[in-house]
């Protein structure tokens, strides 16, 4: 519960300042931009600001930093808690290309809890983009579009996670991709005064 405390209140903090900072923004310096675009639109806006903030938040900080807040991460022999440097010393990287291995370990070593987090969370977290981006843009209407741009933006994630003392994973792939689909037909079955606010 702690590791769940400690992304919450800083995830609602700069959920907070990202919707209020770009609704500003938008409102004094992009007027061009808000001339054809509805006041529900604007909001959709600022809630897609808001929850890449938020992304960024929850899949960058580095384990070494939650570490120093107390938080054991250790006691789960599958989750690597250091740097670059401790990773290199281990011998494996911190990288797993195999489908499944880490959401079974999960299963199989963890609480229930850690499990539901690590697995659901993992999915829950791309939900918005699936949501939001047909809302945003007619591009995305598309579900292959959608699903392509999920899976880089995922592999992006991942990348970047190599190199802050966070784990590699081909199972976060899945499950973010998986999120973003379960986002978009819950974007399927919204109102059509919804879906029709992109541009």
């Amino acid at each position: 519960m702690k590791l769940f405390y400690f992304f919450f209140i800083r995830a609602l903090i700069v959920f907070i300042l990202s919707f209020v900072s770009f609704s500003q923004l938008r409102k004094h310096f992009f007027k061009k931009n808000r001339i054809k675009s509805k006041g529900a639109r604007e909001f959709f806006l600022c809630i897609f600001a808001g929850y890449l903030a938020v992304l960024a938040v929850l899949l960058f900080t580095p384990n070494s930093y939650i570490a120093n807040y107390g938080i054991d991460l250790t006691n789960e022999h599958f989750d690597f808690v250091g740097n670059f440097k401790d990773r290199i010393d281990a011998g494996n990287w911190g990288v797993n290309l195999v489908p499944f291995r880490t959401i079974k370990s999960y299963i199989k070593y963890s609480g229930f809890f850690h499990s539901l987090t690590n697995i659901f969370g993992n999915i829950l977290i791309f939900v918005p983009l699936g949501i939001l981006l047909p809302i945003l843009y007619k591009n995305y209407k598309r579900i292959t579009k959608l699903l392509i741009h999920a899976i880089l933006l995922s592999l992006f994630i991942e990348s970047i996670q190599f190199f802050i003392g966070r784990s590699v994973d081909i199972d976060d792939l899945i499950l973010n991709s998986l999120g973003a689909l379960v986002g978009y037909f819950i974007y399927k079955n919204l109102p059509a005064n919804i879906k029709n606010l992109s541009l």
